[in-house]
């Protein structure tokens, strides 16, 4: 886990009860975990969720001005948009920059039994008591995307979109799409054909073949299978 380092006092805060009562509230404040931004090191799966090992991305500073790097926190629980059975989720990856929020107290205990529960321990604002809030920093251009935009339009974009519903997909309005739809990995719509003659003229008329060809044309129009 990470460690806080803490400044040397300087000759001013030695000089006088207030001075020194300073001191000691920074030095006492500069050892609170509160926020910070991190990098994920190390993504877990486990049966309450996700949780990341992260490493603190702004250094601590020692009594000589030189930087010390932050070790790495584990175990921290992944923040989703959850209430009751529904979730929006989205996984970190090794490398993601985000945000951590360190808790008041010890909430070991919290994430073992996801119930009400005493503190584990009597630290406080402790690195080892936070949660990874998702990322903040974008490197690159997102492969996948949700986005609302100005003018209340959604965009989603992926380069697969699987829906799995329990008992209904149900769209109102038009559906567009510019390749075909599959059931079952068959084809069975794909972009709009050329237009169909309707038989004419012909040595050997069939009436009730021509009114059953002229109508199945009909339908396929209609449903835009085929241009007019």
């Amino acid at each position: 886990m990470s460690k806080a380092v803490t400044t040397q006092a300087g000759i001013g805060d030695l000089h006088g009860d207030f001075n020194q009562i300073a001191f000691i509230a920074r030095q006492i404040i500069n050892g609170m975990a509160t926020s910070a931004p991190a990098k994920v090191m190390a993504v877990h799966d486990g049966p309450n969720g996700w949780t990341v090992d992260v490493q603190i991305m702004v250094n601590q500073i020692d009594g000589k001005g030189e930087g010390i790097p932050h070790g790495t926190i584990h175990g921290l629980p992944v923040k989703t948009l959850r209430a009751g059975t529904s979730e929006i989720r989205i996984k970190p990856r090794v490398g993601d920059k985000g945000l951590i929020s360190f808790c008041h107290s010890d909430i070991s205990v919290v994430k073992k039994t996801g119930d009400i529960a005493n503190p584990g321990s009597r630290r406080k604002f402790d690195w080892s008591d936070g949660v990874y809030l998702g990322s903040f920093h974008a490197d690159g251009e997102a492969t996948s995307v949700i986005e609302i935009g100005d003018d209340d339009n959604v965009l989603i974009k992926s380069p697969t979109v699987a829906l799995q519903a329990s008992d209904l997909v149900d769209i109102t309005g038009p559906v567009t799409t510019d390749s075909e739809y599959r059931v079952g990995g068959t084809k069975v719509v794909g972009i709009q054909q050329g237009a169909i003659t309707a038989p004419t003229g012909g040595a050997t008329i069939d009436s009730q073949a021509r009114t059953a060809i002229n109508a199945i044309l009909s339908a396929m129009r209609t449903h835009g299978l085929i241009a007019p």
